[in-house]
């Protein structure tokens, strides 16, 4: 006996199997952390800051907050402002570091207190 269609020919089955695998695609696809080499970078290089360690005691997490790309005119060479929320065993710092395109070096250019 064939199940009765609910519109255009579509069974609830269907329409359960597929309201299923649109919300299961969705939560993948909205799930997906970009963690490039580069972030891991930053990240390491945070943690291992004596004055973030001095201030926070073990890192506890790190977490981008916001970035800032910049191509000044006057220079050939662009570069990166990343801020990053410090959470630590003895509080919370906002660190921000700055990596100029080209070059391996990053420079911690403020922490401070939330």
């Amino acid at each position: 006996m064939p199940l009765p269609s609910l519109r255009f020919g579509v069974t609830a089955k269907q329409l359960v199997v597929l309201v299923t695998v649109v919300c299961v695609a969705a939560y993948l696809f909205n799930n997906h952390d970009d963690v490039t080499p580069e972030a891991l970078a930053l990240e390491a290089f945070i943690r291992s800051q004596e004055q973030v360690g001095a201030q926070v005691g073990a890192v506890l997490e790190v977490a981008l907050v916001r970035q800032v790309v910049a191509h000044p005119s006057y220079s050939s060479a662009g570069y990166t402002r990343s801020m990053y929320a410090v959470e630590g065993e003895r509080g919370r710092l906002m660190v921000t570091l700055k990596t100029v395109e080209g070059e391996p070096a990053i420079e911690v250019t403020e922490i401070r207190r939330p």
